[in-house]
């Protein structure tokens, strides 16, 4: 495989040249760039490749292929839930002349009992595994910054934790991540594992993984298993600057190679899924790189789905390979984080710079001006300053970084969401939320000797006083959840005002 500033960025979506291997690809990967498409063609000529293809696997993988489940909207079913428990408690007040919104908003956002009796309290919407800690990143990763507990959870305890989820009603997302999840092999991806496990019961399973493992055997399974999503670690465009972050060299070389492999087997199955994410750790050693990687993302990714009708936005691989840039984390990366005037760079001239990449790489493939789309919202995912609202300004945004306290200011009053999630450790700890995962308060119960829905209602309490002093890194997606939610709410109290002072009429005098 070529370096990445290696991978030319200058072909259309159609061009196939007479007489060069792209020929070879024909229709199985019309639906990359022609370099691409050349580059897994001859990936997939290869030894390890034909041998599988020789072998059958392919063949009864296609035969045994699971359907993934559709993604749930987790914030609809916590903003319905409440909706419902506690509008005829709201209303009562307004009703009673109560006008102050954020009072309101409080009596709308209650999960403790005191809402309607016949409301039941909703299933889960998210389920994160900590399948274990064991890592095949020798030396690690620079960066990581696990707090490794015992190992108690066996798969018939994590096959009842996904059951139990299931059960609650909700049909969660389940979360497998590590250490290196890819680690418990047929115990995740087989025919009895568990990413078959969850999809069968309607929830759509993702995995984190350093792809190292992802062989084509492995990515077969993967396929098959109706995996929704895989998040693989890529921090930079240079393998070099890759390498270091990761430990050791060749761990860039191997992380593409998984990618490809992973793309190879959804064609072979005739799938689009698992879609593959990009985890990128973002630190001073890589940070203005991200245009490259940005780069390197868009002339590797998935172009469109083949027989895709509608807009671009919305084909299922628009945003393939999707950047998630995560924050280095814990006291013992402060040498990593980027400094507060390195971290307005990177949201001002380093994000500019990558937002022309993008302008340049549309041109490039031909796309017509009027189906062009702006860099911000093919990069959704990437940046936390600009996914969710922050109280302040960038430099404000930049020194609460700089305290390693990345998700402070976008909190809001209330956790509306956390109801809905738990998060499980290898000795059975179970956890709000992803948050608390990393930052480990005292946890809501162990699933090894308490019931998993059980342990979120006996805790319902707690969330009053959330959020707190351990959620100050809380994910993206959760800031995000909540301020939609907040906002679905405060649309619902606004609404309810408005009803009350129409039928009420017009004021005396």
């Amino acid at each position: 495989m070529p370096p990445a500033n290696n991978i030319p960025g200058t072909s259309m979506l159609s061009t196939r040249r007479p007489g060069n291997p792209a020929q070879e690809a024909t229709e199985l990967f019309e639906c990359y760039l022609p370099e691409q498409a050349e580059r897994l063609q001859r990936r997939l000529n290869g030894s390890a490749w034909q041998r599988l293809l020789r072998s059958g696997a392919v063949a009864a993988a296609r035969q045994a292929r699971a359907e993934t489940p559709a993604e749930p909207a987790p914030d609809r079913l916590a903003a319905d839930h409440l909706i419902a428990r506690n509008e005829a408690a709201a209303r009562a007040r307004i009703a009673a002349g109560e006008r102050d919104r954020e009072s309101l908003l409080a009596i709308l956002a209650r999960w403790n009992d005191s809402g309607a009796a016949d409301v039941p309290l909703p299933g889960l919407s998210f389920l994160g595994l900590c399948l274990t800690w064991a890592c095949n990143a020798v030396p690690k990763c620079r960066y990581c910054n696990q707090q490794p507990t015992a190992r108690r959870m066996r798969l018939a305890h994590w096959k009842r934790v996904i059951t139990r989820a299931a059960e609650s009603g909700g049909r969660p997302y389940v979360y497998m991540t590590g250490g290196e999840p890819l680690l418990w092999r047929e115990r995740l991806y087989g025919p009895d594992g568990l990413i078959r496990h969850a999809t069968a019961r309607g929830c759509p399973a993702n995995i984190n993984t350093n792809a190292f493992l992802l062989t084509p055997h492995v990515a077969i399974q993967l396929v098959a298993s109706g995996l929704a999503k895989l998040h693989v670690s890529l921090d930079s465009a240079d393998p070099a600057v890759h390498d270091r972050l990761a430990g050791a060299p060749g761990c860039w070389q191997r992380a593409l190679a998984g990618i490809e492999n992973i793309q190879i087997a959804r064609e072979l199955l005739g799938v689009d899924r698992p879609v593959v994410h990009v985890n990128c750790v973002l630190t001073r050693e890589n940070a203005r790189g991200w245009p490259e990687l940005v780069r390197l993302i868009l002339h590797v990714k998935k172009q469109r789905s083949a027989g895709h009708q509608g807009s671009r936005r919305g084909d299922p691989v628009f945003r393939e390979l999707g950047a998630h840039l995560i924050p280095v984390g814990g006291p013992q990366n402060a040498a990593l984080r980027l400094a507060a005037d390195e971290i307005r760079r990177f949201h001002q001239e380093t994000w500019e710079r990558a937002a022309a990449v993008w302008d340049e790489y549309q041109e490039e493939t031909g796309v017509p001006p009027g189906e062009r789309v702006a860099f911000n919202d093919w990069a959704f995912f990437a940046s936390a300053w600009r996914r969710v609202a922050h109280r302040g300004t960038l430099a404000e945004y930049a020194a609460a970084c700089v305290a390693g306290e990345y998700a402070r200011l976008a909190l809001g009053p209330r956790c509306h969401i956390v109801p809905t999630q738990a998060f499980v450790l290898p000795d059975g700890s179970q956890y709000w939320c992803g948050a608390h995962y990393v930052s480990r308060p005292e946890p809501v119960g162990n699933v090894l000797e308490s019931d998993l829905v059980g342990n979120i209602r006996r805790s319902l309490p707690q969330v009053a006083g959330f959020p707190g002093p351990r959620c100050r890194n809380c994910a993206t997606a959760t800031l995000f959840l909540n301020q939609g939610i907040e906002k679905t709410l405060g649309a619902k109290v606004e609404a309810w005002i408005k009803e009350a002072e129409s039928e009420a009429g017009p004021s005396p005098g």
